[in-house]
């Protein structure tokens, strides 16, 4: 029986626009929810795909400062650089925006409503104050020691075990960018918090519910925090990079990007809405839209969706919450994790270009870091695409050659073959079960078969690969539509000429 249509909402984490997308990040949010989205559209379900640039990180103004660039520049020139990135790897995202004056006014007007309700409240906060730079301890501007897993990391998130911190938690706060010397004071000031306690009970019946549709490591880290207080979540702080608060009592600060971040999604959500569906009437993330809202996201970044943006939704009464947090580790780089300030990275803009997107794509899926970190070397990458891709694919194609243009009978069991392939993808692309992983292997292990099968069995060769080219088309679009043209073209029942298949040599 054919299930019925599903609408999803599908965002990935808007990047920092400190620099162009590395490697690290392709294989993660920005690849799976592209994935996802493909493969939810191929099954007859409609999907709107969002993200943008994170042009409020502090990030942005420390890496500008290094550069000797201003931010605004640097965050305009990189969510071009982002853009075009996705544009070459093959991200059919509906919507990519930047801040504007229609996002900063959403922003406020959502803040201010929570805060007119009540839901926000006040607390005095003790921040460290570098008299050398001018500003609170706070997000980049500070580094120091995690208090929960002790290592080196920045200020409010550890990227390491995910754990929040604060200015009083963080273990030997120093000043970024100030020297070794600098010295800070305290001071105290009164800023506007999400008491996250206050809604534990919701937290809990929300886990408990969404169990099948979380990963082990966020449903680990949700276990960890509800074993403790939660902590008040800081929506505003003494900053000027950043959208003003605009809140009488609050002058000098900003919104905290981490809390931005959803009125921020919700804005890019009908910027998709009105580019992929227009005919969809807005408020596609109110909680009676109808659409089941998918996030895609880096483990490090699991406080923030899991924890701050629901425990907003829940203060704000009229929002869908997650269907699903689909998380992925770090991907490593000749086993040290990839980091644009520290320039240890691959551009992905660079492999693309050089290698073609079906290949990064293929090898992307086939590695990356689902549920434990992975490594990436451009070796490991040229073995995987040339020995599970393209040898397949060219003994496929040099064995069905002599029959180009003529019928080829497959055998009785092979569309009971086909149809295992069929279902293991549908498997892998359902939320409820979803990974590339499992999708990408599925599909090399039918080429190796179709391969070794393809002298004593052209038929299985010959509609193999074409079960292979449609269910594989969320991973390698491009080699996808390439197969479909040659059967196309080709007179029905006859095999294609599938000569020059694989445009980029390895």
């Amino acid at each position: 029986m054919t299930p019925a249509p599903r609408r999803f909402l599908v965002t990935a984490t808007p990047p920092t626009t400190n620099g162009d997308l590395h490697v690290g990040h392709l294989s993660g949010p920005y690849l799976g929810a592209d994935v996802f989205s493909r493969a939810q559209r191929m099954l007859g379900h409609t999907v709107l795909y969002a993200s943008g640039g994170d042009d409020h990180q502090t990030y942005v103004v420390t890496t500008a400062e290094r550069l000797g660039l201003d931010p605004v520049e640097l965050a305009a020139r990189c969510n071009r650089e982002i853009v075009g990135t996705l544009e070459l790897a093959g991200i059919d995202i509906d919507a990519f925006t930047s801040p504007d004056d229609a996002y900063r006014a959403e922003v406020r007007e959502f803040f201010t409503g929570l805060h007119r309700a009540g839901r926000l409240k006040t607390r005095t906060w003790t921040f460290p104050y570098c008299g050398r730079t001018g500003r609170y301890l706070l997000e980049a501007f500070a580094t120091g020691y995690c208090p929960e897993c002790l290592v080196g990391t920045c200020g409010a998130i550890c990227e390491n075990c995910g754990h929040p911190n604060d200015v009083d938690s963080l273990l030997f706060p120093a000043s970024t960018g100030a020297g070794p010397a600098a010295t800070t004071q305290p001071r105290e000031t009164e800023i506007l918090v999400l008491p996250l306690e206050e809604y534990r009970e919701q937290f809990t019946e929300f886990y408990r519910a969404r169990r099948a549709t979380m990963r082990p490591h966020v449903l680990r880290f949700v276990d960890e925090m509800l074993s403790r207080p939660l902590p008040d979540f800081p929506v505003s702080y003494p900053a000027d990079w950043g959208i003003p608060v605009g809140i009488d009592g609050f002058d000098g600060q900003v919104f905290n990007v981490w809390a931005e971040m959803l009125p921020g999604l919700r804005h890019m959500a009908e910027a998709a809405r009105a580019r992929r569906g227009p005919a969809t009437p807005p408020g596609v993330w109110a909680a009676d839209s109808g659409f089941e809202l998918v996030q895609f996201l880096g483990y490090d970044n699991t406080f923030y969706f899991a924890f701050a943006h629901l425990g907003l939704t829940f203060a704000h009464g009229g929002l869908t919450e997650p269907a699903a947090i689909v998380t992925n580790e770090f991907y490593h780089l000749d086993g040290a994790k990839f980091s644009t300030s520290r320039r240890h990275l691959v551009w992905a803009r660079d492999l693309v270009g050089k290698y073609g997107a079906d290949n990064v794509r293929f090898h992307l899926a086939l590695d990356n870091p689902e549920h434990q970190p992975a490594n990436f070397t451009e070796a490991d990458f040229l073995d995987t695409v040339r020995t599970r891709l393209h040898q397949p694919l060219q003994s496929i194609a040099a064995a069905l050659a002599p029959h180009t243009g003529r019928p080829v009978t497959a055998g009785p069991r092979t569309e009971l073959l086909l149809d295992r392939y069929r279902d293991r993808m549908r498997r892998a692309y359902t939320l409820e079960t979803f990974s590339m992983r499992q999708a990408a292997e599925t599909t090399a292990n039918l080429l190796a078969l179709l391969a070794a099968r393809a002298p004593d069995d052209p038929g299985l060769a010959a509609a193999g690969l074409r079960a292979a080219a449609e269910h594989a088309a969320p991973l390698v679009p491009g080699l996808a539509a390439a197969v479909e043209a040659r059967y196309t073209a080709a007179a029905p029942g006859t095999v294609p000429d599938l000569a020059g298949l694989l445009p980029v040599t390895l």
